[in-house]
């Protein structure tokens, strides 16, 4: 499984999977203007719950798109401090991630996964061991 590239359009906004920081946005076709200096990967633990569906994702609260049962994702981003949240429908119960993005740490490996809960489910994001993903 490799990562696929996902970044959010600074001219419309739109989160999308691209195959290179350099190729133009695929939705408004203006240059995409990255200026990756680390990468935030994301992996979606399988769900033994039935639920198939796509979580949403969000980073310092802007939506970047869906992450699929099974999918790894890799956000290229600039050095700095982001707040990893999931969500899907009414269930907005979530124990986010803080991770920093330095020039020592330019990258950070997640996951996200549901939690089962009495009432309710919960997502939650934590930090993974690279060795467990295929990058």
């Amino acid at each position: 499984m490799s990562a696929k590239i996902r970044i959010k359009c600074a001219h419309c906004g739109e989160a999308s999977n691209v195959h290179s920081v350099y190729e133009p946005c695929p939705n408004c076709k203006q240059p995409l203007g990255i200026q990756e200096e680390g990468s935030i990967y994301i992996y979606r633990q399988g769900s033994a719950y039935g639920i198939a569906g796509g979580f949403g994702l969000y980073i310092n609260d802007q939506p970047y798109g869906h992450i699929g049962n099974k999918e790894l994702l890799r956000i290229p981003v600039k050095y700095g401090t982001y707040n990893i949240h999931s969500a899907v429908g009414m269930s907005r119960k979530c124990r986010d991630l803080q991770v920093t993005i330095t020039p020592e740490n330019p990258v950070a490996y997640t996951k996200v996964y549901i939690k089962p809960g009495f009432w309710t489910n919960s997502f939650v994001v934590e930090y993974v061991d690279p060795n467990l993903l295929d990058l």
